[in-house]
């Protein structure tokens, strides 16, 4: 960061990190290690109301949100005043589960369970903001917010339900209904279940004009005898045989002993080195190309809006759904390109029987270096944490390495050659005047801190991720990571007349107030 407090070093973590803390990736690993522990995984279902069941849907969801913003707003109002204490919490609680119960049920208490431990992690992070032990990379503190869209007021559909309140009756491949009791409601979903165990409380969610189940599994777990029902099982037959035991999450034994070491980057999203001198590389040109075409989507919906909104046109309302939807379909389709790749670089890594990987971790990099590229592209603490989630089906330990200085440090010689990467991709030895590519360079120091020198005595394996699965790429061929050259679809057919018409309406009106 020019100027600024700290300096980078080409690794993206700053020189005095580990200056002030002697092992700063100390928390994020116990973070890691509790999550390899999980026998929790959370299932995402699509459902697909008939009209009458939609209307219902949002009527639930309607008094869902309107009982957590009065909930909310009456806490805000005291904890403003100073006088929010616990038994104030309390008291506001049950007088609020009890106006709501005629309407939700007992689903009423699931969304006072949920705003009460969003304002217990509240005052945690307050607790630690006073012990001056508040994460670094969290610079405000706010109170639990509500249930609407900041901008137009409209509020967000969210309904929870209670874990014995609802069950699912699958009925072939992939489909199935979703049953309310407290709402005699049986809402056709469609999704496939991949393990088997106690179901935890349903989420109901309306985003981009779809509704979404979300609900949690504890895998292996036996459901209560009150509550037979609520026991999910597997919808579906895994073609690839990847599932074999859904009561379990780790699905495959290692058939080897051969260690990885993994640089994470966003033009090459995985460069992996094997221990047996084997090196791959998973290029995420396609992740930039997706990222940049929905940029310029997401820039002309809001310029628009902003337009609109500024002239007092009703229709800027319109444009902000259209932006909206924009956000997430582009994280929709970006979450999909990580996850294939991820699931990919398993598989690969299992047949080569690898136990181990060890990924470099570029520590506080979006802090204090942030830029577009590590705060909206490239999602590595995700990535790193859905890396986990896959390798342990697989059977794969993962452990997390700092990776300061892997960038700049020389693989071949072991200086460090501040010049030494001259192009993207490239990196010569001053020393030596070897090449070798830029990101391998930095798996291998990965290796090397570890306490493995390795030698690649093979040639480097390429492969482009794409929305219909990872593409080899043969040794002459590279991946465009170029913006495709495609038209803005808002701007096309009657959209762009409305947008020639409302120009001419703008140059009248500030000639108007100018004149």
């Amino acid at each position: 960061m020019a100027g600024g407090k700290f300096r980078m070093s080409s690794g993206g973590n700053p020189r005095d990190v580990s200056a002030r803390e002697p092992d700063p990736l100390q928390s994020f690993r116990e973070f890691v290690e509790k999550r390899k522990k999980s026998n929790r995984r959370t299932v995402r279902l699509r459902l697909l109301p008939e009209k009458h069941e939609e209307e219902l849907l949002f009527n639930i969801g309607l008094v869902s949100v309107r009982l957590w913003n009065e909930l909310n707003y009456e806490k805000r109002k005291l904890f403003f005043k100073d006088h929010l204490t616990p038994e104030k919490r309390v008291e506001i609680n049950r007088r609020y589960y009890h106006k709501y119960k005629k309407v939700l049920g007992v689903n009423a208490g699931q969304v006072i369970n949920k705003n009460e431990e969003a304002w217990k992690s509240f005052f945690k992070l307050l607790k630690m903001k006073r012990l001056r032990r508040l994460p670094s990379n969290i610079r405000k503190i706010s109170p639990p917010g509500y249930w609407k869209d900041k901008i137009t007021g409209k509020k967000k559909i969210y309904m929870l339900i209670r874990n014995d309140r609802y069950y699912l009756e699958p009925t072939n491949e992939g489909e199935g209904r979703l049953v309310l009791k407290d709402f005699k409601l049986s809402i056709r979903y469609v999704g496939r279940i991949r393990w088997e165990g106690k179901q935890g409380r349903l989420e109901i969610i309306y985003e981009a004009g779809r509704w979404f189940a979300y609900i949690p599994i504890e895998v292996g777990e036996k459901p209560s005898k009150s509550n037979l029902k609520g026991y999910l099982k597997p919808s579906y037959k895994d073609k690839k045989n990847r599932i074999s035991n859904p009561k379990s999450i780790k699905q495959r034994d290692p058939v080897g002993d051969k260690k990885a070491f993994i640089d994470i980057g966003l033009n090459n999203l995985f460069a992996v080195v094997v221990s047996d001198g084997s090196a791959l590389l998973v290029k995420g040109g396609v992740i930039k190309s997706e990222y940049y075409w929905w940029k310029r989507e997401i820039s002309t919906y809001q310029a628009v809006r902003d337009l609109l909104k500024n002239a007092e046109i009703h229709k800027w309302v319109e444009y902000h759904e259209k932006l909206l939807k924009a956000l997430y379909k582009r994280n929709e389709r970006l979450r999909h390109l990580y996850r294939t790749a991820i699931r990919f670089l398993a598989e690969m890594l299992w047949s080569r029987e690898v136990e181990k990987i060890y990924i470099g971790y570029p520590i506080m990099l979006s802090q204090y270096n942030g830029n577009e590229y590590n705060n909206n592209i490239w999602w590595y603490r995700k990535i790193i944490l859905w890396m986990i989630d896959v390798f342990i089906e697989y059977g794969i330990d993962v452990e997390i390495v700092p990776e300061d200085y892997t960038s700049m440090e020389c693989s071949i010689c072991g200086e460090i050659h501040r010049n030494g990467r001259i192009q993207r991709g490239l990196y010569i030895c001053r020393k030596t005047g070897k090449k070798i590519n830029a990101d391998i360079n930095a798996a291998l120091n990965i290796a090397k801190r570890i306490g493995y020198k390795i030698t690649i005595t093979r040639k480097i394996e390429s492969y482009l991720i794409t929305h219909n699965g990872v593409k080899s790429l043969i040794p002459h061929q590279r991946a465009n990571t170029r913006d495709p050259e495609i038209r803005n679809p808002a701007l096309k057919g009657g959209e762009g007349s409305f947008l020639r018409e409302l120009n001419h309406k703008f140059f009248l009106y500030f000639l108007s107030q100018n004149f």
